[in-house]
């Protein structure tokens, strides 16, 4: 219990430097427009679109909870999705808060063990839902730089080896993801190599990482054996997961529509948020924070006009993101303020038993 203590310690922190990013983020691009432009910009626009754009994200999250749910099921563990539910809220609000989104399945596996699932298939059903995304978030991006290749080129000019970087990031977890599930003989090979690499700058290490890359390994070919046994339940998970990334992808182009504009095409617009979002995977500051702002004004350069084209994407980040993340935390805050009168109710009432 107190390595999860401390682990949480380090996540709140993380939380501190995400707010000193914003503050950076909004004192270099923010600051470029006033709250005023964006007074004139709300009252101009059609608001329809920033509520579809809101429900977009909102549905994310729901889709999360649901494959979090279908997979807890597939290994025996059933939970309502009210409890799934508040294991989205986490991911989604430690991953938007934490480098790399690093925070986010760690705090939805100590919410699972709080629920009394076990932590190897809390693991398992996290790993399952981990290798679909990897899945989806990578083919989009790839379908995406291939058939607005002239355009992407012409948007990032110099800063094309970015998005090169994401990509082969992305893909590399992918496939390490489902190598390590699928096949005994590769794991056990790249699990020796890093421990020998392990062992070279800390002898005493290299052994121990060994056993426990290894018994991580196990948990990954266990979810193999899962995927093969239920092949069409995990196939409709997947279903889930790319309507779950389509939500996630959506912001810029309900944005485009409150503005009117309606040269560029849904497929053009996910298309193009799509290796956005790949191409962030190469810098890896909180959420994406001031990389992925700076990113929008790149890549979407052809598809606003200039003179919007900073409202709109302090308005697609601000309903894609930041509404987002600040909607899980309130909530999660909400759900721990009343487990807790809930858990101060009951010891009251035991001890009241007892007398």
């Amino acid at each position: 219990m107190k390595q999860w203590t401390t682990y949480i310690k380090r996540i709140l922190s993380n939380g501190g430097i995400f707010v000193l990013v914003v503050l950076f983020t909004y004192r270099m691009i923010f600051s470029k427009v006033s709250m005023e432009q964006i007074r004139v910009v709300l009252s101009n626009i059609d608001k329809k679109y920033l509520l579809f754009g809101l429900l977009t994200g909102v549905f994310m999250v729901c889709a999360e909870a649901l494959s979090i749910k279908r997979n807890l099921r597939l290994l025996g563990e059933k939970k309502g999705y009210f409890h799934c539910l508040t294991y989205a809220f986490a991911g989604n609000f430690f991953s938007g808060i934490t480098p790399a989104a690093t925070g986010g399945q760690p705090m939805q596996l100590y919410l699972m063990c709080k629920d009394r699932i076990p932590a190897s298939k809390g693991t398992l059903a996290l790993l399952m839902d981990l290798g679909a995304y990897q899945a989806v978030i990578t083919s989009l991006a790839v379908l995406g730089y291939t058939m607005y290749f002239s355009l992407i080129h012409r948007s990032l000019g110099g800063f094309i080896p970015v998005l090169w970087v994401g990509l082969v990031l992305n893909f590399f977890l992918m496939t390490l993801t489902f190598t390590a599930m699928f096949s005994k003989r590769f794991s056990r090979v790249l699990v020796a190599f890093a421990a020998k690499v392990v062992g070279v700058f800390q002898k005493d290490k290299g052994a121990n990482f060994r056993n426990k890359a290894l018994d991580g390994v196990k948990q990954y070919q266990a979810g193999a054996k899962i995927l093969k046994d239920n092949k069409g339940t995990y196939l409709l998970n997947s279903l889930i997961m790319v309507l779950r990334i389509i939500a996630m992808h959506s912001a810029p182009y309900w944005i485009y529509k409150a503005f009117g504009l309606t040269q560029a095409s849904y497929f053009k617009m996910l298309a193009l948020q799509s290796t956005l979002y790949v191409s962030c995977a190469a810098i890896p500051s909180p959420g994406g924070t001031g990389v992925g702002e700076s990113a929008f004004l790149l890549y979407f350069k052809e598809i606003f006009p200039a003179e919007i084209i900073n409202s709109a994407m302090v308005l697609s980040r601000g309903i894609g993101f930041y509404t987002i993340i600040s909607l899980c935390g309130f909530l999660l805050l909400l759900i721990w303020i009343v487990r807790t009168l809930k858990n101060r109710r009951h010891v009251k009432d035991v001890k009241r038993y007892q007398h």
